[in-house]
């Protein structure tokens, strides 16, 4: 008789994914005619538990669009080396590029879908589109430029320089050169400040520093505020900003100081979908300066908060992973249909991650990308330290078909969202459990690096690259049997004979 015999989980899985028959489940529960937009939080060192500067993101897409992570050297570069944007604008290559590593999706970085931190621990924390909130009277005034820069700018800034303020100053100065393409929002960090930049049309941005003390919440609307050009520690600008928005008509200073959201934003305000940003706004300052009571009808909240209490890690997890649960605008409701609210952990959701950047130690250690790949509502995050000498293979994007570590998760998280408050019980519960051990073991785990770092720089980096190559396998393997609980493996029959008996060997 032939005996049955287990499918591995492993074949099982990537028989599913291969077929693309996971991919029939891919459901939202927000209302699908919205745009795949992003969302930000950056959080002061002062305003941090542990004193680092934290920048949160949630990367949306449609949803499909493969993320994973890459390891870029530093590089010399010859005098007739460029970067050629998608547009056909062409920059010529700086001389040297600093060793830089990024969480990316296929089609690149040089369209701005990525966050990255280089070896001086500059980080660009994640960007957000502005397009649906640029008013129309700002796109006569001052319109794109379409040979101008992408929001891939971003990183060819931070490749050549040593803080946030050089990367800030080095943007503005391409933008000023060669005009800006595409409207957006970007954040912008070390491990001493944040700033945060937006490109209210072809020939105007602004950057605000965000306070210490403080953290910054971000959707797709324009969120900076008056504008004081003689504050020169803490903002920057396009050459003579305000002459040029009182000159279009963009500002009255009868009216006030230059309000930068109302010179070019608002217009998000007049659509189907009036809080579409602000109430995304609303939930993290809700969670994080509940003592502030917010108003949830609110569309103009002020740029800088003071939280409750200091913030971690693991609280800026678990705004990534919110849905308004516990509230009227909860997208995964026990009962009825859910309102359609745009939620914070989309579906659309391509990556999340948190990036956190301390001074006090050597960039290798001290700076870290925690990625989640997918959407975050059933993903983990894994800390990726920046003196990784490798990316494990499935996190690295190596594999060209569907047979990476983004589709696993991307799986998963497809049938949890068939029958979320099911499913999520299944899910949550583990990759809390994975995250609280990883959080518990980082001061030994960096303490151990620090030691071997000392004695040789390289043993730490194979030190740190073994390490994060066990949590992605951990984090893999847990996904996979947690897909064959949701769908187990057909069990395979005897194999019989016409007459229904069993055929022997």
């Amino acid at each position: 008789m032939i005996k049955n015999h287990r499918i591995s989980t492993y074949i099982f899985v990537q028989f599913f994914l291969f077929t693309g028959i996971l991919n029939v489940f891919s459901q939202v529960s927000e209302n699908s005619n919205l745009i795949s937009e992003c969302y930000m939080i950056m959080v002061g060192k002062d305003a941090t538990t542990d004193g680092s500067v934290l920048i949160a993101h949630n990367n949306d897409l449609t949803g499909t669009e493969i993320s994973f992570c890459e390891k870029n050297p530093r590089k010399k570069h010859l005098p007739n080396d460029s970067i050629r944007f998608s547009n056909g604008l062409t920059l010529q290559s700086a001389p040297v590029t600093y060793e830089w590593m990024v969480l990316r999706t296929r089609r690149g970085y040089i369209e701005g879908d990525a966050v990255a931190v280089n070896e001086h621990q500059v980080a660009i924390g994640g960007g957000v589109s502005l397009i649906s909130d640029r008013n129309l009277k700002a796109g006569i005034a001052d319109p794109m430029i379409l040979k101008g820069l992408p929001g891939g700018v971003r990183y060819i800034a931070l490749q050549q320089t040593k803080t946030a303020r050089q990367c800030v100053e080095l943007i503005g100065d391409l933008y000023n050169k060669y005009g800006i393409a595409y409207p957006s929002g970007v954040s912008i960090a070390d491990p001493n400040e944040i700033w945060y930049l937006e490109a209210g049309g072809g020939s105007s941005w602004a950057a605000i520093r965000v306070p210490d003390s403080c953290y910054w919440v971000q959707a797709n609307g324009y969120r900076i505020e008056n504008i004081n050009i003689d504050d020169t520690a803490n903002v920057i600008t396009s050459p003579a900003l305000p002459d040029f928005c009182k000159k279009k008509g963009l500002w009255d200073p009868g009216m006030g100081p230059l309000n930068f959201r109302k010179a070019f934003g608002g217009k998000v305000y007049s659509s189907e979908n009036p809080y579409y940003n602000s109430r995304r706004e609303w939930r993290g300052i809700s969670i994080l300066s509940p003592s502030l009571n917010p108003d949830l009808e609110g569309r103009d909240f002020p740029m800088f908060f003071k939280p409750d209490e200091r913030i971690n890690v693991e609280k800026l997890f678990s705004i990534l992973r919110d849905h308004y649960q516990g509230t009227k605008f909860d997208g995964y409701p026990e009962t009825g249909k859910s309102p359609g609210e745009r939620i914070i952990a989309s579906s659309k959701c391509v990556h999340s991650d948190v990036i956190q950047l301390r001074g006090r130690m050597n960039a290798d250690i001290s700076a870290i990308i925690w990625v989640c790949l997918s959407s975050p509502v059933s993903s983990p995050y894994v800390p990726f330290y920046f003196g990784i000498k490798e990316i494990p293979f499935t996190y690295s994007g190596i594999p060209e078909d569907k047979r990476t570590a983004f589709s696993i998760f991307r799986g998963l998280s497809d049938l949890v969202i068939t029958k979320y408050n099911e499913r999520i019980n299944i899910v949550f519960p583990r990759w809390k459990k994975f995250e609280k051990i990883n959080f518990i073991l980082q001061p030994s785990v960096e303490d151990r690096a620090i030691k071997l770092y000392n004695k040789d720089p390289e043993d730490a980096g194979k030190f740190l690259t073994d390490y994060t190559t066990g949590l992605c396998m951990n984090a893999l393997r847990q996904a996979s049997e947690m897909i064959m609980t949701i769908i187990p493996p057909p069990k395979q029959e005897e194999k019989t004979n016409i007459d229904g008996k069993s055929r022997g060997k």
